[in-house]
């Protein structure tokens, strides 16, 4: 997201006062969350500069990039289909290595016929091309001397600060999840990763979250309308959700399901895991 349109894109006044709305931000430093959420003059959070490698090296999407990468370099390039897709093989391949997410139940007993049957690893394909990992040339894909640099000679450290700024900044959150854009969702990621710090501690359902983004950012609403079964408020709930809990703050390792056994549900209440604290520090409040 930039700053190209201002702070009237969504209504808010520029100002230093702190708002409750806003969880105590004022206007001000709600812009520079938005807008500039690493930019250290302008944004209230950062990202700890000694980010512990014991603690981020076993998060599921640094491993899961690590192995992807590791796996597609031994076969480069690696001819794809006609689609562009990743071959039914590898994909197979990719399941037996276990480089599933959400749909790890969905392949344990089948395989997969196509890559886009499974979310995870389609994403995987298309979020390293997004981010300089893998490159395409003449119906193959090949890892980049970026993606050779960072499996080669980079610590558990910058592979998790690299794959979570890229995640937020180069990956458009609404690809491919039949949701409205609400790019609100995704630039306001740290202001919902702030209200899990706070409250995170207790195990609270999405709807006390997205009640809280809602009070401050009230105009995502007019993105999503009513249907027939299901109103426009509900269907932002399970975007916000998918988005921000499933598809960043799990994947990262960030929050957890106490009792969870992997049976899929939308009323699970969430807790935030310590790492969160670790990788997330504010200058304010």
């Amino acid at each position: 997201m930039n700053d190209d349109t201002g702070m009237d894109r969504f209504n808010m006044p520029t100002d230093r006062y702190p708002l409750d709305d806003f969880e105590g931000f004022t206007p001000n430093e709600m812009h520079g969350l938005l807008y500039t959420p690493y930019d250290d003059e302008r944004s209230p959070m950062y990202l700890n500069p000694e980010l512990d490698d014991e603690r981020v090296e076993s998060v599921r999407i640094c491993r899961h990039m690590k192995k992807y990468l590791g796996m597609l370099r031994e076969r480069q390039p690696l001819k794809l289909t006609a689609k562009g897709n990743l071959p039914r093989k590898f994909c197979r391949e990719l399941c037996e290595a276990d480089i599933l997410e959400g749909d790890r139940f969905a392949f344990k007993d089948r395989l997969i016929m196509r890559e886009e049957a499974s979310y995870y690893i389609h994403f995987m394909n298309v979020f390293t091309q997004r981010i300089g990992f893998t490159c395409m040339d003449k119906g193959s894909i090949s890892l980049t001397d970026n993606a050779e640099e960072y499996l080669d000679n980079r610590s558990p450290s910058e592979w998790f600060r690299y794959l979570f700024k890229a995640h937020t900044e180069k990956f458009n959150w609404a690809y491919s999840d039949y949701h409205s854009e609400a790019d609100i969702i995704q630039g306001g990621f740290g202001f919902s990763i702030f209200l899990v710090q706070k409250y995170g501690d207790e195990p609270r359902k999405v709807k006390f979250y997205s009640d809280k983004f809602l009070k401050a950012f009230p105009s995502v609403l007019s993105e999503f309308s009513d249907r027939e079964s299901i109103s426009g408020k509900k269907l932002f709930r399970s975007c916000y959700e998918t988005r921000m809990f499933e598809r960043l703050l799990e994947r990262f390792g960030l929050i957890e399901y106490p009792g969870d056994e992997g049976i899929f549900s939308r009323d699970r209440p969430m807790v935030k895991k310590d790492l969160i604290d670790h990788v997330f520090k504010w200058k304010v409040l």
